[in-house]
């Protein structure tokens, strides 16, 4: 009998601590928007970085692949473009001011942009100055954004900018960083499709 009252007790015991516990709040929804406000933050703050990837070029009459290299630090950016079975390379260097374009067996040619560069030698353009943050899965400061979507966890899924719509097919993990992995952009004269390799962040 004895042993039955203090069951009882030790029960009544665990139920008013019980009662006393507070109430756990349930975790905040997950804000795909509120993530990618500060995914942008975070990114527009690196320095500089590198990537390897494969790139496909099929413009109205012509179709290119090879593999890209690109090297940003600050304004200043080195652009690597390598054809397969040794049909040629293009390569880039310069900052917003100035730009040098070099071929093999030829002389280097400069002028004020890289758009205009490819423009007037292959007949084809790279939009480079975009293409410096979209890379990143960021828009490009300055352009007007005409759409975009994210993705759940806050990153770019698609974006219209600058004549071009951008497709982000896969992101991969560097650092602290999502960054993408897979980019498709299209406007109506030019189609790429750059698979990242690599990424470094310098």
């Amino acid at each position: 009998m004895r042993q039955a009252k203090l069951s009882i007790i030790g029960v009544l015991i665990i139920a008013l601590l019980a009662g006393c516990t507070p109430l756990r709040k349930p975790p905040p929804p997950f804000d795909p928007e509120h993530t990618w406000q500060k995914r942008q933050l975070a990114l527009r703050k690196l320095g500089g970085w590198k990537l390897k990837g494969r790139l496909a070029i099929d413009a109205i009459q012509e179709a290119w692949t090879g593999t890209l290299r690109w090297v940003q630090k600050g304004d200043k950016f080195e652009i690597l473009w390598i054809s397969p079975l040794g049909q040629g390379s293009v390569e880039l260097r310069g900052n917003p001011e100035r730009v040098t374009l070099r071929v093999p067996k030829e002389a280097p040619i400069t002028a004020e942009s890289a758009e205009k560069l490819l423009g007037i030698r292959l007949g084809w353009s790279l939009p480079v100055s975009g293409l410096r943050y979209w890379l990143l899965g960021l828009p490009a400061p300055g352009l007007p954004v005409l759409s975009r979507s994210l993705d759940p966890f806050g990153r770019l899924h698609s974006l219209s900018q600058g004549g071009w719509q951008i497709r982000y097919l896969g992101y991969q993990s560097v650092k602290n960083y999502q960054l993408p992995g897979k980019v498709f952009l299209d406007n109506p004269k030019l189609r790429l499709r750059l698979v990242i390799d690599r990424w470094h962040l310098v």
